[in-house]
């Protein structure tokens, strides 16, 4: 009889071990110091908040969760004024998004937040095409944040760690723009929306580190094989275009990729075909 009972607590106290080891983790480090974050350990952070999203966009509804704000989980790093976090998902989505818009907050610019989901109270399965699951267990969301004066690629669903890097023309000098080219021209401006915009999936002739879209620089640039109108209704919505039971790029409303951010885009793109 004691071995049975032996036998039943091993198992017991084994499954308890693999239901811990299975718990979602938030990995948050700078190079220098790491932080692995559970899920139960943020849900008991007393700066823990419900935050509604109304409309939320990822989920087209009003969605209200319990979130820890980003500020909080960067505090015991030392990201530089320039330095950027590097957002990687569970799914290979990975944007770079700068230090500066993750720590601000109160002072009535858009404020982030990383959304937990509550084990017992699952999110629903993202609307978009061919997805099976939710948005969990880790969501970057913003409150105060009217659409276009944060990226639409800065709502990272599925999130799984967050890093301190360098800037991207620092990480990539291959993005950079020459020293000559005016700060006000519309080259710069492109070169900030491709990296805001379009790194979260794409490369550039090797440079980036997300493998969910082509490459926009090999083998060919863009320009190279879009007519110019072409392009720009690509850009706006490539299922006009083209589509494939695996494409996975959507449209831009006007409000989060305006007319003059795809010409800018366009622009940069033409610089850097003309320097290769």
């Amino acid at each position: 009889m004691l071995r049975l009972l032996c036998l039943v607590f091993a198992v017991f106290l084994g499954l308890g071990l693999a239901a811990q080891a299975a718990e979602p983790t938030l990995t948050v480090s700078d190079g220098t110091t790491e932080r692995l974050y559970s899920r139960s350990e943020l849900l008991t952070d007393p700066r823990i908040r419900e935050v509604t999203i109304a409309p939320d966009p990822i989920y087209s509804r009003s969605m209200t969760y319990r979130a820890i704000p980003a500020a909080r989980l960067l505090e015991d790093l030392r990201p530089g004024a320039d330095d950027h976090i590097q957002v990687r998902a569970t799914d290979g989505f990975s944007v770079s998004i700068p230090v500066r818009l993750l720590t601000q907050g109160g002072s009535g610019g858009a404020e982030a937040f990383l959304a937990i989901e509550l084990p017992e109270a699952p999110w629903p399965v993202l609307p978009a095409k061919n997805q099976t699951a939710g948005a969990g267990p880790f969501y970057l969301v913003w409150l105060h944040a009217p659409r276009g004066t944060i990226s639409s690629e800065y709502w990272s669903y599925r999130v799984a760690a967050l890093t301190v890097v360098d800037s991207p023309t620092k990480r990539w000098p291959g993005l950079a723009v020459a020293a000559k080219v005016p700060e006000n021209d519309p080259i710069r401006h492109g070169l900030e929306r491709f990296v805001a915009v379009c790194m979260a999936c794409h490369r550039f002739n090797g440079e980036g580190e997300s493998d969910l879209g082509p490459d926009l620089g090999r083998p060919m640039n863009p320009v190279h094989y879009f007519q110019p109108a072409a392009l720009r209704q690509f850009l706006r919505d490539p299922g006009t275009i083209r589509t494939w039971s695996e494409r996975k790029m959507p449209a831009f409303a006007k409000a989060d990729l305006s007319d003059s951010d795809i010409e800018a885009i366009i622009a940069w793109l033409s610089y850097k075909a003309g320097r290769r």
